[in-house]
């Protein structure tokens, strides 16, 4: 697993030509909401969508004979299969990508756009894994790792190269990477603790993907189940020893995050920062929101933007309900003509949008002699929400707010 900074300098040399130096851009919204001050290398910017065809580039570059002559393989969930199935098209090498079977369907289109090959196997990136070193072997082809080799780390770490050169990353105290096999991670600490060792660096992944996360809290390598998660880009289900050896060493803390906060750091992210960016890219973001990170002045890396129209819809839904800003409410009023329209009265007064009304009356979970009301609602927030609760209150009808 030898490679240090001088191999890292060597791949930017090597990989330019095919990659795009990514805008530094600094998180006004979010800064100004935490005290602190964001930036963000925009990898969801990359060509590809995503940083990882700079560890691709990197590897089949370095290994240009084997792969034009019998072609190349990759297991990924989505990203490294592009830059994997990217590369390949523009040196006009054969490429063939192994994906579980729940990659998005965005992935899977754009990788297959880029004239790769396409297997969907296992319901993992570590099931399409073993797929994948399977016909290597049979076929004679080129396997290209998405995170264990040298040569794809040295290509990742070229992110954090480019952030010393800004100005702007003069101040920053830490730098926060999302963590799903570690390639990312270890080429960009490389590279932060040589040059910039004052940085402090935090690893984040999800909690239903806690393979890496467990195991960089134990010191073992550990193997754990992936649960369905929106940041399907970090579901591993094992760690590799010499990536959490590599981790162990250089980073200064882990955290792990759930579904909700990660669908809304994307929220966040659309909203205030005008970037796309899917689940495994807004983890950073996320860490940030759950006040995880203490230094004020702070860079993440936003690692992708490869989320699929019905995952971002479901994303954006679910931050705004994180954000109270949309409110699910029970409703209990006399059963008698007006109670309704006195509800949708208060509601119109305090100018909360109604989105759906159910009105029940013939239902056992109301007291009898009362009227069940469902509302989903949109406000501007927690203050909003709750002024619209307590007038509720005070007009005399029961009220219950729903998950």
């Amino acid at each position: 697993m030898a490679f240090d900074l001088a191999d890292i300098r060597k791949a930017r040399e090597r990989i330019s030509p095919y990659t795009r130096r990514t805008p530094f851009l600094p998180f006004e919204n979010l800064s100004k909401k935490t005290g602190k001050t964001i930036w963000m290398k925009c990898e969801s910017l990359q060509r590809t969508g995503s940083f990882k065809i700079r560890g691709a580039a990197n590897c089949i570059l370095e290994n240009m004979a084997a792969a034009k002559k019998s072609g190349v393989i990759a297991a990924s969930a989505g990203n490294h299969a592009q830059g994997v199935a990217a590369m390949s098209s523009l040196l006009g090498i054969k490429a063939t990508i192994v994906m579980p079977q729940t990659t998005p369907a965005i992935k899977v289109q754009n990788t297959s756009a880029w004239g790769a090959k396409i297997e969907l196997s296992g319901e993992s990136y570590n099931d399409s894994y073993v797929r994948a070193q399977e016909l290597a072997r049979s076929d004679g082809l080129v396997f290209v790792h998405p995170y264990n080799d040298p040569l794809i780390m040295a290509g990742q770490g070229t992110v954090a190269l480019e952030m010393l050169e800004e100005k702007d990353f003069a101040g920053v105290e830490a730098v926060v990477i999302s963590v799903g096999g570690g390639g990312l991670i270890s080429g960009c600490a490389t590279v932060l603790r040589q040059l910039a060792p004052r940085v402090k660096i935090y690893g984040v992944s999800a909690q239903n993907a806690p393979a890496f996360y467990k195991s960089f809290q134990s010191g073992q390598v550990t193997e754990q189940p992936v649960s369905h998660t929106i940041a399907e880009g970090v579901a591993t289900k094992k760690t590799e020893p010499e990536m959490l050896a590599l981790l162990k060493k250089n980073l200064d803390d882990f955290f792990s995050i759930g579904e909700d906060s990660i669908a809304n750091a994307i929220s966040t992210v659309a909203e205030h920062a005008k970037l796309i960016v899917e689940g495994a890219g807004a983890l950073p973001i996320a860490a940030i929101l759950n006040g995880l990170i203490p230094e004020k002045n702070v860079a993440v890396v936003l690692s992708g933007g490869n989320i699929d129209i019905p995952a971002l819809s479901n994303a954006l839904q679910r931050g705004l309900v994180e954000q109270d800003r949309l409110v699910r409410l029970l409703i209990w009023v006399p059963d008698r003509p007006g109670g309704l329209n006195s509800v949708t009265e208060i509601l119109a007064q305090r100018r909360a949008n109604i989105l759906e009304v159910v009105h029940q009356r013939m239902t056992l979970h109301a007291p009898f002699g009362d009227t069940e009301i469902e509302i989903d609602m949109e406000t501007r927030g927690k203050e909003h929400t709750d002024e619209i609760l307590a007038a509720l209150a005070k007009s005399g009808v029961r009220v219950q707010r729903l998950a």
